[in-house]
């Protein structure tokens, strides 16, 4: 995924935003996985893969972080 903002934290927020969007249209990323949705393809021999919670949670704690640093500086 790749958004676009004039600061970073505009991109996060952005991301944020389509991860919400992505669950409600989906469902969460755990049933995402299950229901096979991701990694299913011509190619299910990759070892180099990274579990869709773990980017998404990854994300959104980075921007909760970038949220609280710039609440400081006001």
């Amino acid at each position: 995924m790749m958004t676009i903002g004039t600061e970073r934290i505009d991109c996060l927020r952005n991301m944020c935003d389509t991860f919400k969007f992505v669950e409600e249209i989906a469902g969460t990323t755990a049933n995402i996985v299950k229901d096979g949705m991701v990694g299913s393809g011509p190619n299910d021999t990759r070892t180099d893969e990274i579990d869709v919670s773990d980017v998404v949670s990854s994300v959104r704690l980075i921007f909760k972080t970038y949220q609280k640093k710039e609440e400081k500086e006001r």
